[in-house]
């Protein structure tokens, strides 16, 4: 299994004086080091945990266990599981999460109503990919960012 590490697709932290530490990604799992924050490794950890499951529309939303996640389900659960969030949100609701602008660790970026993803360290989490509707999945494939706004947790 080759490990790599994962190219920077977030361009909100381009900016950054100092370079954040890449994720490290085999092509399915991504991994976080010894220089990523804990709420950083439980984060990837609980994104992980989804990233072979199909994607279901509204999956995620009447319970947080299911067996396939929507856009706002899977952020939902990681964020959950990480314990930074308490119930699961629609995309809507994720454009008053948190604080306006990137993070220096992690941002969501939300169009409200349509789509919410994540990145992480560069790295995008998300269910838009290269096949319709596959699922939670780690993506190295650059997509459109027009339209999203970017949202951060503090301290991440």
């Amino acid at each position: 299994m080759a490990v790599q590490n994962a190219g920077a697709q977030d361009s909100s932290n381009l900016g950054n004086s100092r370079s954040l530490p890449a994720l490290f990604f085999d092509g399915q799992h991504a991994y976080a080091t010894g220089f990523h924050p804990i709420y950083i490794h439980h984060i990837v950890s609980h994104a992980n945990s989804l990233a072979h499951l199909p994607y279901k529309l509204g999956g995620g939303h009447k319970q947080l266990l299911d067996d396939g996640y929507d856009c706002s389900g899977s952020i939902s659960y990681v964020l959950f599981r990480s314990g930074l969030l308490t119930t699961p949100l629609t995309s809507v609701q994720f454009a008053q999460y948190g604080n306006p602008g990137p993070g220096r660790y992690m941002t969501l970026y939300v169009k409200p109503g349509e789509h919410v993803f994540m990145t992480v360290c560069g790295l995008r989490y998300d269910t838009s990919g290269a096949v319709f509707h596959e699922g939670p999945r780690w993506r190295t494939t650059p997509r459109n960012f027009n339209g999203f706004q970017p949202r951060s947790i503090a301290g991440l």
